[in-house]
């Protein structure tokens, strides 16, 4: 039997997003595959290809992490401020996260977390 491209399987998890399957659903199932196949190394290539794939079709994921559920608005202006075009959301909620929120569009991201904001007074203070 052949080997999956990984360009096929970036094709495959686009048409599963487009189709309004859940990303971590989506995710799992790559996950399972990439482990029976023993191509784990191929994790960061297949990521990039289905952020490309997902470009090329004039979507974009973003993944939205908070500590509650954000509302669609919230998550809107996110996207708006990451660039995203047509956005996709992946909504994961983090106990760790003390409160705010923060979003993922491929390269870019926003910070607006407590600890992301403790941490910059923090370096202000320690730097005068």
């Amino acid at each position: 039997m052949s080997k999956i491209s990984i360009k096929q399987l970036a094709i495959y998890t686009a048409d599963q997003i487009a189709a309004g399957a859940s990303s971590s659903d989506v995710a799992q199932k790559l996950a399972g595959y990439l482990l029976a196949e023993r191509r784990t190394r191929d994790s960061p290539l297949l990521f990039r290809a289905i952020e490309k794939e997902l470009d090329v079709r004039g979507s974009t994921q973003v993944t939205v992490t908070s500590a509650h559920g954000v509302s669609d608005e919230i998550k809107a202006q996110l996207a708006k401020i990451l660039g995203a075009k047509n956005p996709t959301f992946d909504s994961v909620v983090d106990p760790s996260v003390i409160g705010g929120v923060k979003a993922r569009a491929g390269e870019s991201e926003i910070d607006l977390t407590v600890r992301a904001r403790l941490n910059r007074f923090k370096q202000q203070v320690i730097n005068g």
